[in-house]
């Protein structure tokens, strides 16, 4: 009975074979859709047909997100691979490594299908390294290069690369810096009110990211202290972190390197008769990468702020 079963079996087999064979056959003209490694026409009956004698190719794009890594997956489990191996590169859309054959087939070979421009590739599946040589793959013709996966971009590195930075806020320095009796402190109506940041505070820091044989490193680099005073007046800066006052300055003298601000009026008529400043640094983005490709980011700025009045201090004199 198994024998029986086993021969019928057979049977089957030969006549889905026929009929594969006379399909081929009354195509008129016959166009392979798919040759092996060794240039010969693969019918596969049952199978999804291989891609056009033309694969599509793959655009760039950043697939990676925010790595600027590209990804490259078989589908359908999506299953993450490398880029670009040995077997060359991997063409998304055909799902295969595809590189140009180092010997290029007789022009007369059925795999040209006539043409005369463009070269023969190979597209090899990936297999989990599980197959035999010349049987995962097959030969197609393509006028120009198929197009790999999108190249890693340096300019999303250097995005995340910012992003896993802290930037330093300013501290808030100020001369005159005095206390009233309640304890609330304050500055002097029409005096240079000095501002200046922790020199710390005021240094360039750098990070770096990779991905896919690429780095990028960005550089951000402090260029200016600024001061709102919180009067209604517009921010003044300087170039740098500021001086702190020392006594030997003198009394309410101008800041050496410009960081101050005289207050015009007391605060007697503003909220809770104070007001609140804001220091802030502004900090440039410049990046640089593995491949020569540089460029800027847009400005940043940290920012702190202080509360105090601004008090009218009347000169006495005395004989």
């Amino acid at each position: 009975m198994r024998r029986v079963a086993q021969g019928l079996a057979v049977g089957l087999l030969s006549v889905a074979a026929w009929g594969a064979d006379s399909a081929v056959a009354s195509a008129d003209p016959v166009t392979c859709q798919q040759y092996d490694s060794h240039g010969s026409c693969v019918v596969e009956a049952g199978s999804t047909p291989g891609p056009s004698t033309q694969p599509l190719a793959v655009g760039p794009s950043r697939d990676g997100g925010a790595t600027g890594e590209p990804s490259c997956t078989v589908n359908p489990a999506g299953t993450v691979i490398p880029c670009q191996t040995d077997e060359g590169w991997w063409l998304q859309s055909s799902q295969c490594y595809v590189q140009a054959l180092v010997e290029q087939p007789p022009r007369d070979s059925a795999v040209w299908g006539g043409h005369t421009d463009g070269a023969v590739y190979l597209c090899t599946y990936y297999t989990y390294d599980r197959s035999f040589p010349g049987t995962n793959g097959f030969s197609f013709w393509s006028a120009t290069s198929p197009a790999g996966p999108a190249a890693v971009d340096p300019a999303v590195l250097a995005e995340q690369a910012l992003r896993t930075l802290t930037l330093p806020t300013p501290t808030t320095g100020r001369y005159p810096a005095g206390t009233m009796q309640d304890g609330q402190p304050f500055t002097v109506v029409n005096a240079a009110t000095w501002f200046w940041t922790d020199a710390a505070a005021f240094q360039a820091v750098s990070a770096r990211a990779e991905a896919g044989g690429v780095w990028a490193e960005v550089t951000v680099t402090p260029t200016a202290l600024t001061f709102t005073p919180g009067d209604g007046a517009e921010p003044v800066s300087c170039p740098g972190p500021g001086a702190v006052w020392q006594p030997r300055d003198g009394v309410w003298s101008p800041s050496p390197v410009g960081c101050d601000y005289r207050y015009p009026h007391s605060s007697i008529r503003q909220p809770d008769r104070e007001v609140t400043a804001t220091y802030g640094i502004q900090w440039s983005v410049a990046w640089t990468s593995s491949t020569g490709a540089n460029g800027s980011l847009p400005q940043l700025t940290t920012t702190s702020n202080a509360t105090f009045a601004v008090a009218e201090v009347e000169a006495v004199v005395t004989r």
